[in-house]
């Protein structure tokens, strides 16, 4: 393992291979390089970035790879020798390098690892001026070092004196033809080009190249044109240039690919820039290896910086918010590492003080050796989305507590309603079961109040359940025709005081028994039928119901309900069904209402996956219509048979033997529930709090405990649990007015599944006790 003092060495040995006034470079013995001095960026022209790994060799002529893969090969075989060779290198501006490179391979004393160390020197002055010392010897050498390329002698006229060539084919016209010849002559519209070079020749005593495509313009070939003054004269006819014409196609073709694909690139920069700040992302790169992060244009807007600014990891995390920048840390060290890709969203405060939401992605760039080199990744400014999401949370928990306090009001709103209520028609009930013939009218009269009362809690309460989704259809066998006789003659009489003729349809194809929820079906019936009859002073109200689609296990069933009523204006149609809303009209505003049952019955509709539809006009009439699906009862979907209400008169006196203790705050709720528990027999003993129930339990022994929800000090929930806990023979009914969901699944939770709502009809009583009485097999006598 490698110490710091040896890190800090080799950091020392890189600071001086860098101030170096020749080239320099490391490599690890594959030939990948990981170090190159200033002075080698110079010569090749090649960045430190594009030298690293086998960068640096894709700048060397193809032909002298061999040779340079060769010395590197063999200095790996010779530790502690130096080799000489030499390669020639493609400068990008200056063209063709001549390079000498002494190579040594060195061993690491600290790991024992090995790698070379090489350096270059640009020799390219020296080669040239030894090719053209070796050119000026003779005029045959020079002659002969061009023969690889087609070699014209031209005079200062510019007559052809000799052409050398090593396959005469090659030319476009006989060599014999050149000679004696003007250039004019010879190339006729296209000698003006050499011409021109050939004066300025004349002229600097300079040599000059030209390139130019083929005179064919049908072929895609490139020549390069060299003009060389050999021998200088005051004659013109003595002066000799030579002219060699070497065939460029292949370089040609690769500049204008080139020059292509930068063009490419600068489009491909250029869109990228637009697509970045069109979706405000901004890319990065980190190199673990020289510490150098680069940012791409966006990258400094989002940190509203301009593009002098130095990113380094330090100040990069200044703008981070503070409790974040540990979040960073973590993710950040993991990704080099444990060579993990992250995905974060954080804040940062800008140059400028702004403070804006980022997601941030990164991911490893791992080398040969599957070891993390660099990260790269992107910067997105989300600030709007952010912001947005989170006023939608904010608006979510607002709802969301409104929704709570709605529905712990209505609870409050229940209990508070029902508790009164329960007095009143439980007090109606018992003067129901002995009342002299005077008082009938009285007491009917009452129970129809309260009933209507009560009916206007259970509205409020459904239409909130459908709201929130928590409501329920329970399904099972029923004969429609005999219901729709039913709730015809339900309201035969109300139809009678008025005057108006109820008539009932429903056509004999319709099956007689169906699979639906009769409660909810009966509510929207009654709600229909309840307000045509209100709105209607004259003529007839009819309900109708018509097959529409009768299959295997299937019905479509389509309901009407029709009056000659006041009608309902144009204006209003859309209206009738928003909850509390009705229509105000002279004729009639003396009609009272809470004008939520329209509204219950649209969601009951809609809940049967179906949809009501209204037509109406002033002073003749309203018809509302809708289409309900049902199954029909097979041996398969039969739901278990709904079990009528008993007849209480038959159980008078029947459950003496059983014992029960009744716990109720409220002493007119103690009145009603005791007197009908002695109707049945039972002699309670009653509790006014949760600390007496406990002291009774102490004392005397029960099969049940009726409980009341809401009292001071404990309440029924504390007080059902101690009894489950300490008293496991006991059964525990819940007695209370707060019928809200939460209620039944907080105490099924508990174990507790028997309530008895407030206020409560002599027969939910009667069932209650039945049902307890068969579970625990108390004796009814």
């Amino acid at each position: 393992m490698k110490t710091d003092q040896h890190y800090g060495e080799e950091i020392h040995i890189q600071k001086a291979l860098q101030l170096a006034p020749i080239g320099a470079f490391l490599t690890d013995v594959d030939g990948n390089c990981f170090f190159v001095n200033e002075e080698w960026e110079k010569m090749t022209g090649l960045s430190s970035g594009k030298s690293q790994g086998n960068g640096w060799l894709k700048i060397i002529l193809e032909e002298d790879l061999p040779t340079v893969e060769n010395i590197i090969r063999k200095s790996v075989t010779t530790p502690h020798t130096t080799l000489v060779f030499y390669f020639r290198v493609k400068h990008p501006k200056t063209g063709l390098l001549y390079c000498k490179a002494n190579i040594r391979s060195v061993t690491d004393e600290e790991d024992n690892s090995r790698y070379l160390v090489g350096y270059v020197q640009d020799i390219t002055e020296e080669k040239i001026s030894e090719n053209r010392q070796m050119e000026l010897s003779t005029h045959l050498q020079a002659l002969i070092m061009s023969m690889e390329d087609i070699v014209f002698e031209v005079d200062g006229n510019m007559i052809f004196k000799n052409v050398w060539v090593h396959d005469e084919k090659v030319l476009f016209m006989p060599k014999k033809e050149f000679l004696g010849k003007k250039l004019q002559d010879v190339l006729g519209p296209q000698a003006g080009m050499f011409a021109e070079a050939l004066q300025k020749v004349l002229e600097t005593g300079e040599a000059n190249d030209i390139t130019y495509k083929h005179l064919d313009d049908s072929k895609d070939q490139w020549f390069k044109a060299r003009i060389k003054p050999v021998i200088k004269d005051p004659d013109p006819s003595q002066y000799l240039l030579v002219l060699s014409i070497q065939d460029v196609t292949a370089e040609k073709q690769a500049e204008l690919s080139l020059q292509e694909t930068r063009a490419r690139l600068e489009l491909s920069n250029q869109l990228l820039d637009v697509s970045q700040e069109l979706s405000s992302t901004g890319g990065w790169e980190y190199n673990l290896q020289t510490g150098e992060i680069f940012w791409t244009k966006h990258t400094y807007l989002i940190y509203d910086l301009d593009e002098t600014f130095v990113p380094t990891l330090d100040n990069t995390n200044t703008f981070l918010a503070d409790e974040d920048r540990e979040i960073m840390k973590t993710y950040f060290d993991a990704a080099i590492l444990q060579g993990r890709s992250y995905d974060i969203e954080l804040r940062i405060i800008t140059a400028k003080n702004n403070k804006k939401w980022i997601r941030a992605i990164g991911a490893p760039v791992f080398s040969d050796y599957n070891k993390v080199v660099m990260l790269r990744g992107a910067l997105m400014d989300i600030t709007r989305d952010k912001e947005s999401e989170l006023e939608l949370i904010h608006a979510k928990n607002s709802a969301e507590d409104a929704a709570k306090a709605k529905s712990d009001f209505l609870s409050i709103m229940s209990h508070e309603i029902r508790t009164p209520l329960n007095g009143i028609i439980g007090i109606a009930n018992l003067l129901k079961l002995n009342y002299i013939p005077e008082q009938e009218e009285y007491i009917h009269n009452l129970l129809f109040s309260a009933d209507h009362l009560l009916q206007l809690v259970n509205d409020i309460l459904d239409l909130n359940k459908i709201e929130r989704e928590q409501f329920e259809l329970n399904y099972s066998v029923v004969n429609l025709h005999e219901q729709i006789r039913n709730i015809q003659n339900q309201f035969k009489s109300l139809a009678d005081i008025k005057g108006l003729s109820l008539v009932g349809t429903i056509d004999d194809n319709i099956p007689r028994k169906i699979i639906a929820d009769v409660t909810r079906l009966n509510q929207i019936l009654n709600n229909l039928l309840s307000n045509a009859i209100k709105y209607t002073e004259k003529g007839q109200v009819s309900i109708s119901l018509e097959l529409v689609k009768k299959q295997t296990e299937k019905v479509t069933v389509r309901f009407s309900v029709k009056d000659t009523g006041i009608g309902i204006p144009k204006e209003h149609l859309e209206t009738v069904f928003e909850s509390f809303r009705q229509v105000q009209q002279s004729t009639a505003r003396k009609q009272a209402g809470t004008g939520l049952g329209l509204a219950i019955t649209q969601k009951l509709i809609t809940l049967h996956n179906s949809q009501i539809f209204l037509q109406s006009e002033p002073g003749v009439g309203t018809e509302f219509y809708f289409d309900l699906v049902f199954d029909l009862p097979t041996k398969k979907n039969r739901p278990a048979k709904r079990e009528d209400l008993p007849e209480i008169t038959s159980y008078a006196k029947k459950f003496k033997d059983i014992r029960l203790i009744f716990v109720e705050d409220n002493p007119i709720n103690i009145l009603v529930a005791k007197r009908q528990l002695e109707y049945f027999g039972i002699q309670p003993d009653c509790a006014l709090s949760g600390t007496e129930a406990l002291e009774l339990l102490q004392k005397n022994k029960y099969d049940i405990a009726l409980l009341d929800l809401h009292m001071p000090e404990m309440d029924g929930y504390a007080l059902a649990d101690i009894i489950r806990n300490e008293y496991k023979d006991v059964h525990i009914v819940i007695f209370t007015a707060d019928i809200m969901p939460e209620v039944r699944r907080k105490f099924a939770q508990k174990g507790v599944f028997d309530i008895l709502n407030k206020p409560f009809f002599p027969k939910e009583m009667l069932a209650t006790l039945l049902k307890i009485a068969q579970v625990m097999k108390l004796k009814i006598s």
